[in-house]
């Protein structure tokens, strides 16, 4: 069945839908700064787990990833649970999987605030919070004494400082990946991708290489390793990185990351200008972020698998991303605008989809455009 047959009735994107307790909360945590909401949010999240109404299965919803198993194909970003805190309570949320991070060879303090803005009219996030976090081996030692709720992953970025690049840089995420390989973990991913450090993307191809090659080396347990990749890729860059992928034996990909291109916005444009650089997520990323997993879906091997992340805010969201080639998908700024029961109303939308089209996550991935 094409993906036509279960588009809003207007072919448009909507709104994303809040209930009505959540449209009042967020009324008020708008009034706050964005990154003491997010602390905020943080903090009441394993408080607010008894409420909310997860886990989530439902036998047409089950998926895996790199041969791991999830209950439902909605996963958490990275960026929402940098240091690892939550991963005792994440499936009561409705979540299926979650990434943690990223984290960094090194604590850093990111970027000078102001650094977090919200887009209200376009329900997105413009950060650069420059990967602040606790560093990797605080962060391992606290998952190391967690509960997982759910499948767990790590996302590893470099460090952001000016000084750890070439030969530095490749040992910051080595160190960063010995510090978690023999932790619990469904995978890990390797972030080449942020906009919002020193380097941007990273367009070093040799570099990339000898990252890939040293976490083959150290991953005496074949844990499952996935690329992350940006929506801002050429083409050449994006067949570069997946036939390094393909030669270091990664076994899937994330995508996408958060967007530098400020186009389409409704948001004007002065304001937008006054918030500065950094990447761009929410709904106006959905569009690149569906076109990178199509791309990807193309040139990938057979056995490597796609989360998509971008954009997601819904059943059909998160439809569109499986039939164009995911496995599964991830969100994080769909929860500022939507609230915290985003993801159980995500995977009703989507489990009542494929119940429509009698499909199940397994016969939907890749059907874009063909017949049932």
């Amino acid at each position: 069945m094409s993906v036509a047959t279960v588009e809003p009735k207007n072919g448009q994107q909507t709104a994303i839908s809040a209930p009505l307790w959540y449209r009042s909360l967020r009324s008020l945590l708008f009034r706050m700064d964005p990154e003491e909401a997010h602390t905020l949010a943080i903090k009441l999240a394993p408080l607010a787990a008894g409420l909310a109404g997860g886990p989530f299965e439902d036998d047409c919803l089950a998926t895996s990833v790199a041969g791991i198993k999830f209950a439902n194909p909605v996963g958490l970003a990275a960026g929402f649970d940098k240091n690892g805190r939550l991963t005792g309570c994440l499936a009561s949320f409705g979540f299926g999987f979650a990434e943690v991070g990223s984290i960094t060879g090194q604590s850093s303090a990111g970027n000078p605030k102001p650094r977090l803005f919200r887009l209200v009219e376009d329900e997105a996030v413009i950060n650069r919070l420059g990967l602040n976090g606790e560093g990797a081996d605080v962060v391992a030692r606290r998952l190391a004494a967690a509960n997982f709720s759910l499948p767990v992953a790590v996302n590893i970025a470099k460090t952001n400082h000016p000084s750890i690049k070439g030969e530095k840089g490749i040992a910051d995420m080595l160190h960063s990946f010995e510090c978690i390989k023999d932790l619990p973990l469904a995978f890990i991913t390797l972030n080449a991708s942020c906009p919002n450090t020193h380097e941007g993307i990273m367009q070093e191809t040799e570099e990339l290489d000898q990252i890939l090659a040293g976490v083959q080396k150290l991953n005496s347990r074949n844990l499952p390793v996935l690329l992350k990749l940006s929506p801002d890729s050429t083409p050449e860059l994006l067949e570069t990185f997946v036939a390094s992928a393909c030669k270091y034996g990664i076994k899937g990909y994330v995508l996408g990351n958060t967007t530098t291109t400020r186009g389409g916005l409704s948001t004007k444009a002065e304001s937008v200008q006054s918030m500065g650089n950094g990447g761009l997520s929410g709904r106006p990323l959905k569009a690149k972020a569906l076109d990178l997993v199509k791309r990807v879906y193309q040139i990938k091997q057979h056995d490597q698998d796609i989360i998509g992340c971008g954009g997601i805010a819904s059943g059909f969201d998160a439809y569109e991303f499986i039939a164009s080639g995911a496995r599964a998908v991830e969100l994080y700024t769909g929860l500022i605008y939507g609230g915290p029961d985003l993801p159980l109303r995500i995977n009703r939308e989507l489990s009542s989809i494929l119940k429509k089209n009698k499909q199940t996550i397994a016969t939907a991935i890749g059907t874009a455009g063909k017949s049932a």
